[in-house]
C-alpha cells in the first residue's frame, strides 16, 4: 500500500495506486502524487490573484451551502447522494482556498434556505452554479502568474466540468 497526496486539497489518500480522482477534492488522477514526491513551494500572492481566491471563496462556500440545501429537500435518493457530494466537495475547495490565502477555513451552513423545494429546479440551478464557476476561474486563470494559483484554477476548471456534466440534460 503506498500513500498519495493530492496537490490540490494536500489531503491524503492510502491505496495500491492512485484514484482517478481525488476523493476530497475531485481532482483528476495527474494531481494524485505520491505522499514521499509532495511539495508546494512558497510563493507570494500578487494582488490580483488574492482578490480573484477571495471570490473563488465566496463562490464555493454559496455553491456548497446551495448542494446541502438541495440533498435536503430532494426524494431522489441517488440526486441527495450526489447534492450532498457535491456540497462536500465544494466546502473542500474553500478549504483549498483558505489555505492559499492562509486564512481559517470557512464556517458552511448546512441549514440555509437558498434551494428549490422542487428537484428538476435544484437540478437546473446547479447546472447554472457550475457553469458560472467555470466561467470565472476560465477568467481567474487567464489573470493568473503564480504557478501554484495556476494549478489550483486549471484543477478547479477541470473539477466543475465534471461537476457539470452530472446534470446535462437532467432539466
Amino acid at each position: 500500500m503506498k500513500v498519495f497526496k493530492c496537490k490540490i486539497c494536500q489531503e491524503g489518500y492510502l491505496g495500491d495506486a492512485a484514484p482517478t480522482h481525488c476523493p476530497f477534492c475531485g481532482a483528476h488522477q495527474p494531481y494524485l502524487i505520491e505522499a514521499k514526491d509532495f511539495e508546494i513551494s512558497e510563493y507570494t500572492l500578487t494582488d490580483v490573484s488574492r482578490k480573484n481566491l477571495e471570490k473563488t471563496l465566496k463562490l464555493e462556500v454559496d455553491n456548497a451551502e446551495f448542494y446541502f440545501c438541495a440533498a435536503s429537500r430532494t426524494d431522489n435518493v441517488a440526486d441527495a447522494t450526489m447534492f450532498k457530494r457535491l456540497g462536500k466537495i465544494e466546502s473542500e475547495h474553500a478549504s483549498t482556498v483558505t489555505k492559499e490565502l492562509k486564512i481559517p477555513p470557512p464556517d458552511i451552513s448546512r441549514d440555509k434556505d437558498m434551494c428549490s423545494d422542487t428537484n428538476v429546479d435544484n437540478l437546473a440551478e446547479s447546472h447554472q452554479r457550475e457553469a458560472n464557476a467555470i466561467n470565472h476561474y476560465i477568467k481567474f486563470l487567464r489573470e493568473a502568474t503564480q504557478e501554484r494559483v495556476i494549478e489550483i484554477f486549471t484543477a478547479l476548471i477541470e473539477i466543475e466540468k465534471d461537476h457539470l456534466s452530472l446534470t446535462q440534460g437532467r432539466f
